[in-house]
């Protein structure tokens, strides 16, 4: 039992900076976000809930979003069992679906879309957020946004920008939770999509994200 205790502790220090942009998401003070970002040598991040149609900047982002508070009944978050990817065709390969772990302690990639995975240079499907640890301010970042969404219930839409060195300029991502038949949020469908292309320079070395 001790073990147990002393390892969700470690966890729980390992992901400090995490906990903290949460508990900032919770509260609405970006500003606490932001400088978190800034710290980093990043712009920082542009975060709206449950986000209104003209606030998504990306037509496929906005039609998510549509699709998933048809499927949502009586201002609850849509049933996981709603979900069917083949009526999701409009934004194929952009999608992921992450799993709930332990009330949203971690959360692993059921499915991470193709073109995210050609974009950022490699395939996730079947890890958690927490195996890529706490080094990178974007994974406690990711981590924050999954767990607000998934304490709250609420769409959560990002825009991030990466840092320098990074082949993508910005990522946007529509954040939707899906609830199971106890009506507890279980699965993350989420759409993301990355912004301009930016080629790197020969012999450069890439960023981690």
């Amino acid at each position: 039992m001790h073990n147990g205790i002393d390892g969700k502790r470690a966890l729980d220090r390992e992901f400090e900076i995490a906990a903290g942009m949460k508990q900032a998401l919770l509260e609405d003070r970006i500003s606490d976000i932001s400088a978190v970002f800034l710290r980093n040598g990043a712009h920082p991040p542009e975060i709206a809930w449950a986000p209104r149609t003209e606030q998504i900047p990306d037509p496929r982002l906005q039609q998510l979003n549509d699709y998933w508070r048809v499927k949502a009944e009586d201002g609850v978050a849509a049933s996981s069992k709603a979900i069917d990817p083949s009526e999701m065709r409009f934004i194929l390969g952009y999608v992921m679906l992450l799993d709930v772990l332990d009330g949203g302690a971690d959360f692993r990639y059921r499915l991470y879309g193709s073109l995210i995975a050609e974009r950022f240079g490699r395939d996730v499907t079947g890890r958690t957020v927490r195996d890529f640890g706490d080094t990178e301010y974007i994974v406690n970042f990711f981590l924050a946004t999954y767990q607000a969404v998934t304490e709250t219930g609420r769409p959560l839409l990002s825009t991030h920008y990466p840092r320098p060195g990074s082949q993508t300029a910005s990522w946007s991502r529509l954040i939707l939770p899906l609830v199971d038949g106890a009506g507890a949020v279980s699965r993350l469908l989420v759409g993301q999509i990355p912004g301009e292309w930016r080629p790197r320079a020969p012999g450069a070395t890439p960023p981690s994200f």
